[in-house]
């Protein structure tokens, strides 16, 4: 599981009534240490990115879904929950791979984040959904097109739908951005922004998205052993597409793997 107990027990048992957040970031049954009250955050995985010379592997991928409500806990009840892997990045004329869809269920309470990319082809750049929640926000669409300056991967949005790549070739940046706060009451802080694009006559590699952000695209004229990569998602973020003038030397960037982070606002 992504805490432990015993300084989970000494927080509350210090009588300091301080919030404290429980990450997961794998598969997991979660079962409450105290009845209380709190949140639970849901982050689909990103889509990976296509790479290749042709003009319709020039697509980033969509960041995954974002899902968030508020909860009861009892300690007689267990939570499965299951956290989407983020998409491969295609390589050598390839589309890249839909995010996974990440859940949280307890028997009564279902909340679904699905992986950006939909069906994967034509589909990558699209955001993933969300439902169950009391928020549930579509990802951030990845950048496509037929030429390379398109944008890179999306973001998770988690006060509106995210942000997707921008026509300069980054990544889309989170809107929460700002310092990370394990104490923030119930919300979700410290998202980053999307990676920058690259352009090179030889080997190029954008770079990687922030937490929740999108990886940026690139484009490179190259031949002769020069890999261009597309940069990677954050947290939930969509891969970057990689463009280059040889199929055999593109890598597109991969998609952010999902994340579930369980917060205690009180404890009874």
């Amino acid at each position: 599981m992504g805490a432990d107990m015993s300084t989970l027990s000494s927080l509350i048992s210090g009588g300091s009534g301080a919030l404290f957040n429980i990450p997961f970031h794998a598969n997991a049954t979660f079962t409450p240490p105290f009845n209380g009250t709190g949140v639970i955050h849901v982050i689909g995985g990103g889509a990976g990115a296509g790479g290749g010379s042709a003009a319709s592997y020039r697509v980033s991928g969509g960041a995954g879904g974002y899902c968030k409500k508020a909860v009861t806990f009892s300690t007689g009840t267990n939570w499965t929950l299951t956290v989407g892997a983020g998409g491969a990045g295609g390589t050598n004329n390839a589309l890249g791979g839909q995010g996974g869809q990440s859940k949280a269920l307890n028997g009564s309470i279902t909340l679904i984040a699905n992986g950006g990319g939909g069906s994967g082809g034509s589909q990558l750049s699209n955001g993933g959904t969300a439902t169950g929640g009391d928020v549930g926000n579509t990802g951030g669409t990845g950048g496509t097109g037929t030429t390379a300056f398109n944008g890179g991967g999306g973001a998770v949005g988690v006060i509106g739908t995210g942000k997707t790549g921008n026509l300069q070739r980054g990544g889309g940046s989170s809107d929460i951005q700002g310092p990370s706060f394990s104490n923030a009451y119930g919300v979700l802080t410290g998202g980053g922004q999307g990676g920058e694009a690259v352009y090179a006559n030889l080997a190029s590699s954008a770079l990687n998205g922030g937490f929740l952000a999108g990886g940026g695209s690139t484009q490179a004229n190259s031949s002769g052993g020069y890999i261009n990569a597309g940069g990677a998602g954050g947290i939930g973020g969509g891969g970057g597409h990689a463009n280059n003038n040889v199929a055999a030397e593109s890598r597109g960037g991969y998609g952010g793997n999902g994340y579930i982070l369980i917060q205690y606002l009180t404890v009874s």
